[in-house]
């Protein structure tokens, strides 16, 4: 069945994609003229051959074509519709501008490094290139396996990435069907639509972009995407030749777009609930963690040194936070003398604050953060006798 979709498209020598490539500042196509026009068969065929002259690690072409903002428009459409298609609900302004925060940690205006924000899209940049603005900027429209750039566009409330043309539908003589990837109709679905169904696919099919969730942009929310990444991360880290589970804290505790402290308090609870007799695996790595609140990073463990990223009154938050579930966890499992875990002396808590005391008075003089269970530790009689090597 023919499929006409009307769209606001971008036409113009400006979207040529060379010519934007050559002038990095020109992100949005010279003298624009907005035209509503039907993407009919022509117009998916044109942008088809343009696309086959795009290099690859497969296709190399005498002369390339790189990818513009004009070849993300029309994915874009071409996916919106798809969803429709696949029964995806376009929810309100309401929910969507609750899904951004939640998720993705940010609002519909958020401009930070890595997150750039516009009236009809906003760019989650990815960790490839360089790692410069201008080169991020420059390559934006680039496909996603050289750059990892996500894409939310607020009128239609998804989520998305640049795709050629001939990976978003099948032709059949002069007309085509929109056959969208698996994949983005599951994010979709599971990050707006909270389907449970998609969840278990993604968890299945597409745990790189789980893992991004989590590691990048700090989403929290889910148990199964959390042990998902904890797990496979502390198998990455746990190198016998090389153990830096410390860097797990890298994960907890980061800075947001606006550059404040930001606790994945989801990652925590997760931590305390499954910590065991015999498992102290991750709390063991946050207490690891925090000794490089206080020293340098010679080895280069971490993307940033802890040390110079926090402020002390954000290491002393830190520390409360870690103390919370660890504390009481440390005296509960200790004495049961287990062979495979519990093998530090004493607490991170009381480690960290017998060598820094004045962590412990930011953590008294912010009322203890509300943690309510960390002040009932700080106030109790083992720590108390931590100080006096009775415990």
């Amino acid at each position: 069945m023919r499929i006409l979709i009307f769209a606001v498209l971008l036409v113009l020598a400006g979207c040529d994609g060379q010519a934007k490539k050559d002038n990095p500042e020109n992100n949005e196509p010279e003298n624009t003229e907005m035209a509503e026009k039907s993407i009919g068969i022509e117009t998916i065929k044109s942008y088809i051959e343009k696309q086959n002259n795009v290099e690859t690690e497969e296709n190399e072409t005498e002369q390339p074509y790189s990818l513009s903002k004009g070849d993300f428009v029309i994915s874009r459409e071409l996916v919106a519709y798809g969803l429709e298609n696949s029964g995806y609900r376009f929810i309100s302004e309401e929910e969507f501008s609750k899904k951004l925060f939640d998720i993705f940690r940010i609002t519909q205006n958020s401009t930070c490094d890595m997150v750039s924000s516009s009236n009809d899209q906003i760019t989650l940049f990815g960790n490839a290139m360089d790692g410069s603005q201008s080169t991020r900027i420059q390559n934006q429209y680039d496909l996603y396996s050289d750059t990892q750039n996500l894409f939310i566009v607020p009128d239609k409330k998804f989520l998305t990435q640049t795709f050629l043309v001939k990976d978003l539908i099948k032709i059949d003589g002069n007309e085509f069907n929109i056959n969208l990837p698996q994949f983005i109709v599951a994010r979709n679905k599971y990050l707006f639509n909270d389907s449970k169904a998609d969840l278990t696919w993604l968890l299945l099919n597409d745990k790189e972009f789980l893992e991004r969730l989590v590691t990048d942009f700090g989403y929290d929310k889910e148990e199964k995407i959390n042990q998902l990444v904890l797990e496979d991360l502390y198998k990455k880290y746990a190198d016998p030749n090389h153990n830096i589970t410390e860097k797990m804290g890298e994960l907890f505790f980061t800075k947001n777009c606006e550059g404040k402290l930001q606790i994945r308090q989801g990652l925590l609870d997760f931590v305390s609930r499954h910590t065991t007799k015999n498992d102290d695996r991750f709390i063991y790595a946050l207490g690891n963690y925090l000794d490089y609140l206080f020293k340098d990073d010679r080895d280069g463990v971490f993307t940033e040194s802890p040390s110079r990223k926090f402020t002390i009154e954000e290491k002393a938050k830190i520390v409360a936070f870690v103390a919370n579930i660890e504390s009481l966890a440390f005296y509960k499992f200790k004495p049961m003398n287990s062979s495979t875990a519990w093998h530090n002396a004493g607490s991170s808590l009381y480690n960290i604050t017998a060598s820094h005391p004045e962590v412990l008075k930011i953590i008294e003089k912010n009322n203890y953060y509300g943690l309510t269970l960390l002040k009932n530790v700080i106030e109790s009689l083992q720590f108390e006798e931590e100080g006096s090597g009775g415990f």
